[in-house]
């Protein structure tokens, strides 16, 4: 029953992938950075749902302080990338 334990993992990891694979391109991509955003956010919603539910195991408390840890070194590492997708996010509306 670590359904949502294991999603949440998955997409954690999925939003790591599009991170690292627009650190690893020549130029900046908003569209992938804003898939790895997203991926991350509906990751630690999964980690909330499946702590709701009392789910098995510590899955569940990894993908959630996973997702904090990564926020902080995109943070701490590429901090214009956070500028740039809210101001993409911004001239959208």
């Amino acid at each position: 029953m670590k359904l949502f334990s294991t999603l949440s993992t998955g997409m954690l990891v999925l939003g790591v992938f599009f991170f690292c694979l627009n650190w690893s391109m020549d130029s900046y991509s908003d569209l992938i950075v804003l898939l790895g955003f997203i991926s991350l956010l509906i990751g630690i919603v999964l980690s909330f749902i499946a702590i709701a539910k009392q789910e098995r195991g510590v899955l569940k408390f990894f993908s959630l302080f996973s997702f904090f840890i990564v926020l902080f070194l995109i943070t701490w590492f590429e901090p214009f990338q956070v500028i740039r997708t809210i101001a993409w996010l911004k001239n959208l509306t």
